[in-house]
């Protein structure tokens, strides 16, 4: 190696040395809060319009927020909910038509974080679900015909991922499923039903 080469790659080494280096942000630990903006995918639980179909379950797609406490340096607990939408389009040989649903989810639950490092952690949890939703179908010739309400109530179990993109900002995703107890009334008649389905979520998590 010649003496101005060596020169060059003993002032590079100094320079890497001496220079500050970005400033890197702590681990999650006890005490910090997470905030998370993102979109979701759920599979509600309906009752759709009788002159259709008197139960249905649908892929809706829609926002998801939520809020985590870290409890522990490992085990976070809060609050999750979402609004989802969902359409189809409907053809025959009488007419055309829209069905178009609606849910809304409230989430309860905690995560155990599993940090692979810093800036990146798996995380597992339980949680309680409500969901209420409805559908209804808007045809040519007959107007608007609405279900009714349905309810779900039931146990979330997910798993995701946390990396951080820089200070304060992370992506985040999880998918998860939903065991649940659903039930709808509609002119007298009662109706209730087990179902397990699932849901996921992707976004921006931010920390404090």
């Amino acid at each position: 190696m010649s003496r101005s080469l060596a020169s060059a790659v003993l002032i590079a080494l100094v320079v890497l040395v001496v220079l500050p280096r970005p400033a890197t942000a702590d681990r999650l630990v006890k005490g910090r809060s997470l905030v998370e903006i993102g979109v979701s995918g759920y599979r509600a639980q309906l009752v759709g319009p009788a002159v259709v179909v008197p139960r249905d379950e649908r892929g809706e797609v829609g926002v998801h927020a939520a809020y985590y406490r870290f409890l522990s340096d490992h085990w976070t607990f809060g609050l999750a909910g979402g609004y989802h939408l969902a359409q189809e389009k409907l053809e025959s040989g009488t007419g055309t038509g829209t069905l178009k649903a609606h849910s809304y989810s409230l989430r309860v639950g905690g995560d155990r974080f599993a940090f692979i490092d810093d800036d990146v952690a798996l995380y597992a949890g339980p949680g309680v679900i409500y969901s209420r939703g409805s559908e209804k179908v808007e045809a040519t010739g007959t107007g608007t015909t609405e279900g009714p309400d349905a309810t779900e109530v039931g146990l979330n179990g997910r798993i995701g991922m946390y990396a951080r993109l820089r200070k304060g900002v992370a992506l985040f995703g999880h998918i998860g499923q939903v065991l649940s107890r659903s039930s709808a009334e509609d002119a007298g008649v009662k109706r209730s039903w087990w179902s397990s389905t699932h849901e996921g979520s992707v976004g921006l998590a931010f920390d404090f």
